[in-house]
């Protein structure tokens, strides 16, 4: 095959640069290797080093074509061999040579008692594209290395390549590495970060978001000083007047402070005289002291628990691979465990803003020096062995901080035990758009959990040399609720007609938002609800071009763009540019879609052909993209995903017609798995049911009226006075010795006379026969509303042995387990609790059924006995707890709004209402069309609860009169 033959070809070439630089370093002279000669080599290791990379490449494709694999295995090995050899043996020689010279010039700069010292290397300072560190990386890297004359500028620019990281690293990528290019670099890093007006904005809102102290520790003080010191310092030198800042400033930190400390602050100011002004200088001498005097007791209290331990001789070792917190010493060395490893706050590394504000890859090359879990970033266990759930984007054990696309093909738990490994693995792809074909395939989300991708996604297998195509990404200002920008990342897409924006980065805005009932779909119809649209306006990175745009709000726009990283060593892009999004190379979310309707705005007329196999440039308003087809020589490999960003708004009809046969295919799904139950109802709950439709009714009132389901005649019923009275006399002896009680048992039952729920009955309208129901207290002292509650024992048998309970229908269950209200209730971001005050006795009795329900009563044991009738449910009774939660399953049927009615037959258990939603205000509008139904039927919630005080502030349905 020629194309066999052009990878031996290149193989061979390889092979042979490896032999000359082993000839090369046979004929140097180690002992005598002038400086020029120790550059010359430093430049080839550094050549050589990447070399491997690109045989593997060559090798694994001549592997991959051949039958004789024994044969390219020798060849590998061969090569390896002498390339390993060759690279060990050159940095040896490089050492010593390095080691010779410092022990030289430590000998020709000391003398005396001196000459032995060896000083500390001063090491390079690094930079990460943080404007927090900007100034202080600036001063330092131009005394050491831009302003000394004896380092050649090839020097200074591999100096400067090694101390850029992250986004810096990326602003002097494309520059070609040459003696020439030095000073080019450096001017545009600076020009990149030396912006006054950004670096002072920055400066001020570290001062504003300095955190909280939350516990009165000495490293805490000292962490906030020296975060003031550092921020003040540098406002300072960019020509801010702080001086005259001192009353802001102190009103500022001194929210930043404890409890404790604050207080402190407070008196020490009432120490001070009246007229001496209180200047920034002497609340910053106030926080020095006080971190002194505590750093001098805990180290007091240190001392007591070190001798402490010191009496145990035999004490336990602790070993591993990561920190592990001693809780045993609370007062001594222990609570630095408890402290951020990367600004040694006092807080969790994942809510470290040093840390967050830093990029996913440098996050992740951060972890193992911290010695933390790669999962929950805690110290103390590896990431196989963390409880906590993995990554939230590919679900795999490492945390969604340090999620990288270029690892979705390896397990992130080889990085936490093993940085050696580097097998073949298997790609998998990540989440729901998992495809197993090694060719191609493709695979649609449509997750009903508000997480739709509108991309229509083809995995290809990471062994084939295919390429990538690059789409046309741009950052851009994002201008928020209070006026201030922010950096976003959009997609530039001619093949949508609306524009879009993530729901994170609305929140994240601020912006006001109107409500709309649309759908937007992508390929194969795949679509996703769309419920609100906010006004957007956004400007170009250099305030040349600015547009407002009304975008729709979706949770998800689509993956990472692009899929693959795209190594730019041989991109030849022109420095003089300004390109729209720097970072395009690297895969990153998308958070805003700008469609049709301004895509041909923003294009220009200028193109550029970076050449074959290379992306083109194109001239825009945002500046230049880079976009379209990309060789597969210029991207990593890894599984890649073929995009297409094709996206169109419905309208309300054709929404409404696109959720209807969703609707119909998924009850068709249904009927197709349904498997038919068994009868819910027994025969006894089925009489219950049709009694309670046949015989119930609505009163003039509204309040209902039913009748109590008997399931036997009432004459089966013998005497019930004698062991009324009996039960009646025995709580008067009881209660005799309990005034207190007493007196809340009368009161119990003049309400429930004066409320009109029951009756005194005249002995001349009394009926034929009557039933009398024992009853007693039931005292409950956590109660809020009724400490004492009188309970009417209907299970009392009568003299034929047959109680009222016995006689009555227990009827069906009509609510959902509680089990199902809680999950839901769970479920929702605002939550609401109510329960219906009195809700039994709100239902009346039908009068041709109350004789069933007599008691016997006196308020004073001087006085005769006296006979009462009950005139609505009664708790007590078999039947009372489904008469009352039939007829609040009854009113939740009769109600037209659909929501409401859902409410009121699922989310009610007994009379405990458990709901909630996730926009407040339909919250707040679904608890008073809910509290106006109930009152309806003269039942109104009361205890009203919730995780947000304003849904509980509110008090628009006024307390209805509880007379019947």
């Amino acid at each position: 095959m020629p194309e066999d033959k052009e990878q031996i070809r290149k193989r061979a070439s390889y092979k042979g640069q490896i032999t000359a630089f082993s000839n090369y370093l046979n004929s140097l002279k180690v002992s005598s290797l002038a400086a020029t000669e120790v550059n010359e080599l430093q430049l080839r290791i550094s050549r050589i080093e990447s070399m491997y990379e690109r045989y593997d490449e060559v090798q694994l494709s001549v592997e991959c074509n051949t039958d004789n694999i024994d044969a390219q295995i020798s060849e590998r090995t061969d090569f390896e061999s002498l390339y390993f050899k060759s690279l060990s043996l050159a940095k040896r020689i490089l050492a010593d040579c390095i080691k010779s010279d410092d022990v030289s010039s430590d000998g020709g700069s000391h003398s005396g008692n001196h000459k032995f010292v060896k000083l500390p290397t001063i090491q390079l300072p690094k930079f990460n594209g943080s404007y927090d560190n900007w100034l202080e990386f600036h001063d330092t890297f131009m005394s050491l290395i831009h302003s000394n004359d004896e380092i050649d500028d090839i020097n200074k620019f591999h100096y400067l390549r090694a101390s850029l990281e992250g986004p810096a690293a990326v602003v002097i990528q494309s520059i070609e590495f040459s003696a020439a290019n030095y000073t080019v670099a450096w001017t545009i890093l600076c020009d990149r970060y030396d912006n006054k007006r950004l670096l002072i904005q920055n400066h001020v809102t570290a001062l504003f978001n300095i955190a909280p102290i939350n516990k009165e520790l000495s490293v805490n003080l000292k962490r906030l000083i020296d975060q003031i010191n550092k921020n003040l310092r540098a406002l300072e030198s960019l020509g801010e007047p702080t001086k005259q800042w001192d009353t802001l400033l102190i009103h500022i930190i001194t929210q930043k402070l404890d409890a404790k400390t604050y207080r402190e602050w407070e008196e020490s100011k009432g120490r001070l005289e009246k007229d001496t002004p209180i200047t920034f200088d002497i609340f910053l001498m106030f926080l020095k002291n006080r971190a002194d005097l505590i750093e001098t007791l805990e180290m007091s209290n240190s001392g007591a628990t070190n001798r402490l331990n010191s009496s145990i001789k035999y004490a336990p070792k602790v070993k591993a691979m990561v920190s592990v917190r001693d809780t045993g010493n609370k007062n001594g060395s222990a609570f630095s465990a408890k402290l951020c490893p990367k600004c040694k706050g006092d807080h969790k590394l994942s809510s470290c803003p040093q840390f967050l504000g830093l990029s996913n890859d440098v996050r992740l090359q951060l972890l193992p020096e911290y010695k933390v879990c790669f999962n929950c970033l805690n110290s103390g266990h590896y990431a196989n062995h963390c409880k906590k759930p993995g990554c939230k984007i590919c679900h795999r054990k490492h945390n969604t901080l340090v999620h990288v696309a270029d690892y979705q093909s390896k397990p992130i738990t080889d990085i936490n035990t093993s940085n050696t490994s580097s097998g073949n693995n298997k790609p998998v792809m990540q989440g729901h758009f998992e495809q197993t074909n090694s060719s191609t395939g493709s695979q649609l989300s449509s997750n009903s959990n508000a997480h739709l991708s509108l991309s229509a996604k083809v995995g290809t297998a990471s062994c084939s040399e295919q390429g990538d195509v690059l789409l046309s990404t741009a950052l851009i200002k994002v201008i928020g609720k209070n006026g201030c920008p922010y950096i976003a990342r959009a997609i530039l897409d001619s093949g949508s007609n609306a524009c879009l924006i993530t729901e994170e980065l609305y929140q994240r805005l601020g912006l006001p938002a109107q409500n709309v009932n649309q759908s937007v779909v992508g390929i194969n119809n795949a679509s996703a609800h769309i419920k609100k649209i906010c006004k957007v306006s956004i400007k170009s990175l250099n305030d040349n071009f600015s547009s407002n745009l009304h975008c729709f709000v979706l949770p998800s726009i689509t993956q990472n763009v692009p899929t693959r990283y795209v190594n730019l060593s041989n991109l030849k892009i022109p420095s003089n540019i300004s390109l729209a999004d720097p970072n395009f190379h690297s895969p990153a979310p998308v958070d805003m879609l700008i469609g049709a309707d301004v895509f041909w705005d923003l294009i220009g007329t200028q193109r550029l052909k970076l050449g074959d196999g290379q992306p083109i440039l194109c001239e825009t308003s945002l500046g230049w993209l880079v976009s379209g087809p990309i060789d597969y020589r210029y991207v990593k490999k890894g599984v890649n995903f073929i995009k297409c960003n094709f996206t169109r708004i419905f309208q309300d009809e054709a929404s409404k017609d696109l959720d209807e046969d969703i609707q119909k295919q998924l009850v068709r799904f249904w009927h197709l798995e349904e498997v038919s139950p068994a009868s819910l109802y027994s025969n006894e709950e089925k009489l219950c049911e049709e009694h309670f439709l046949k015989n119930t009714t609505r009163l003039a009132n509204g309040r209902f009226c039913v009748r109590i389901p008997l399931k036997h005649n009432p004459d089966v019923l013998g005497d019930s006075w004698p062991r009324a009275k009996k039960c009646l006399l025995s709580l008067e002896r009881r209660l005799a010795g309990q005034s207190q009680v007493y007196e809340m048992y009368k009161e119990f039952m003049s309400e429930y006379e004066s409320l009109g729920h029951m009756e005194k009955c005249e002995n001349d309208n009394l009926p034929r026969k009557m039933h009398f129901i024992p009853h007693h207290g039931v005292l409950r002292e956590s109660s809020t509303t009724t400490k004492l509650r009188v309970v009417f024992n209907a299970s009392s048998p009568t003299s034929s042995g047959v109680s009222l309970n016995n006689i009555q229908m227990v009827g069906p269950v009509v609510q959902d387990d509680l089990l199902s209200i809680l999950l839901r209730f769970r479920l929702h971001k605002y939550v609401l609790t109510a329960d219906v005050e009195k809700m039994y006795r709100q239902i009346v009795i039908h009068p041709d059924d109350r004789y069933l329900q007599q008691i016997v009563w006196r308020d004073n044991p001087s006085e005769q006995l006296q006979a009462y009738q009950l005139n609505t449910v009664t708790y007590g009774t078999s039947s009372a707890p489904f008469l009352a939660t039939r007829c609040l399953q009854q009113l939740g049927l009769e109600c037209t709004d659909d929501k409401v009615a859902q409410v009121i037959i699922h989310d009610f258990y007994v009379d405990n209402l458990l709901t909630g939603g996730d926009d407040i205000n339909e919250v707040t509008d679904l608890r008073r069309k809910v509290t106006s139904t109930l009152a309806s039927a003269h039942m109104v919630l009361r205890k009203w609860k919730s995780n947000e005080s304003q849904l509980v502030s509110e008090n628009d349905i006024s307390p209805l009169d509880w007379w019947l």
